[in-house]
């Protein structure tokens, strides 16, 4: 059990570390780390850089959940809350239009100069 929770924690260590190098790595240059992370063929890596919207709208949906239950005053939604959804939504939204323009970006560029 004690080999088993060290490899688990290794392996934890490992992702985070890549997964922290690759939103920053989207960050400052985008085409290269989705170009990078698709070459290494890295499935795990792909999973949690390409959900990150989705990882964000089920946190973002869970604070406005969360906060209505505890500060739930009455039935309906006071401004506050309507805010943070929309700052979610939008978030979120914009977090995946940003990821699929770079996807179509690289694609585009590997059909029209080959692969490289």
């Amino acid at each position: 059990m004690k080999r088993w929770s060290r490899i688990g924690l290794l392996l934890a260590i490992k992702e985070s570390y890549l997964l922290t190098k690759n939103v920053l790595g989207l960050w400052f240059h985008p085409y290269k780390t989705l170009k990078l992370i698709f070459t290494e063929k890295d499935r795990s890596q792909q999973l949690l850089v390409l959900g990150l919207p989705a990882y964000l709208l089920a946190v973002g949906t869970f604070v406005v959940w969360l906060g209505r239950r505890l500060w739930a005053t009455t039935p309906e939604w006071g401004r506050p809350a309507k805010l943070t959804a929309a700052g979610v939504i939008g978030l979120t939204a914009a977090l995946g239009i940003y990821l699929v323009f770079w996807l179509m970006e690289m694609v585009r560029t590997e059909r029209r100069y080959g692969k490289s």
